[in-house]
């Protein structure tokens, strides 16, 4: 049987591909362009009669995406690994040097030893890929707003020297066109957002809003809906413990996957500690016992989560299938 990882960057997709029966190994190099990618394929079209059992990938940016769905659509067994369980599997495995190549043939290896819990690639439905492009720009406006709004309120107070009347003008008119561009990317994304039954799904938690709901369907993979564990690690918001003999250090969030989901659900859990009369206990319960407040609503947030899943789950349930049929 063969395992292939590959790692993708910007310029170039190394390939590693892995023989189980003999241990043997090739390393390829390809130029991520559409002519590298066919090249890469062709390749991998001639292990098949080798029993070519996995493809791994770790998510890259948008490098890999175009790879990503050249595989699927030619029905390779694609599967998109979790960065958080990589890294694991890189301490555990002893690697310290970080190459383009090592990186390659650490998924392969990666691939061989959890061929039976990697979840195939499936292509999200289009509306998620579009809601997720929407929600994206939608936080770079905001950015854009209100460091447009904090140079406004700078040069009228006289503390930005050289701002201008035309200067400050053609900020106004700035201003002016962010926010008509926020209210139709708000517009979108309510419109996307209403094609998703789970989205109605995900409003019935308490503390959990429209822009929680919307962050956790445009930015956690569709296989993953109503996993809850699979879900938090993918979110970042699993504590990695660090102990080493006599020597204990506090534990960390892994920051793996998406940064803005991590952000609006720790949004979720500001308002759910403060109005939720069950997270309020449970946020105070986690105070008592020495957490820190940024740790005790990192909890809630994780907690959110957890329960989120648990209703995609028990909504799947309900309609007699176990995942999202995309």
């Amino acid at each position: 049987m063969t395992y292939a990882g590959i790692d993708v960057g910007k310029e170039a997709l190394d390939l590693a591909l892995l023989r189980s029966a003999s241990g043997e190994v090739r390393l390829h190099r390809f130029r991520n362009s559409e002519q590298g990618r066919s090249a890469l394929l062709s390749l991998l079209a001639a292990e098949r009669p080798h029993r070519l059992v996995t493809v791994v990938l770790e998510a890259s940016g948008v490098y890999h995406v175009p790879l990503l769905r050249r595989l699927v659509d030619a029905g390779f067994p694609a599967a998109l690994a979790n960065p958080y369980q990589v890294a694991a599997f890189r301490k555990a495995s002893g690697v310290r040097n970080k190459t383009d190549r090592q990186d390659a043939l650490l998924l392969a290896r990666y691939a061989a030893v959890y061929q039976g819990r990697l979840t195939r690639y499936a292509t999200p439905p289009r509306v998620l890929a579009e809601l997720k492009e929407v929600l994206t720009y939608r936080e770079q406006l905001l950015t854009r707003l209100q460091q447009v709004s904090n140079r406004i309120e700078a040069a009228r107070w006289k503390s930005a020297p050289g701002c201008g009347p035309v200067t400050l003008a053609w900020l106004e008119e700035e201003r002016a066109q962010l926010r008509d561009l926020l209210e139709k990317a708000e517009a979108e994304a309510r419109r996307l957002l209403q094609i998703v039954p789970e989205y109605r799904v995900l409003l019935a938690q308490k503390g959990v809003g429209p822009q929680v709901a919307a962050a956790v369907l445009a930015f956690l993979p569709p296989e993953l809906w109503g996993k809850a564990k699979q879900a938090s690690a993918y979110a970042g918001l699993v504590p990695e413990q660090r102990h080493s003999g006599s020597s204990v250090r506090k534990s960390r969030l892994s920051r793996k996957g998406p940064a803005l989901l991590r952000k609006k659900l720790y949004l979720a859990a500001l308002v759910a500690s403060r109005n939720d009369p069950e997270m309020k206990a449970f946020y105070h319960r986690l105070l008592a016992s020495h957490k820190n407040k940024k740790q005790a609503l990192v909890a809630v947030a994780h907690k959110i989560l957890r329960q989120l899943m648990g209703r995609l789950k028990a909504y799947y349930r309900e309609q007699g299938r176990e995942a999202l049929v995309a």
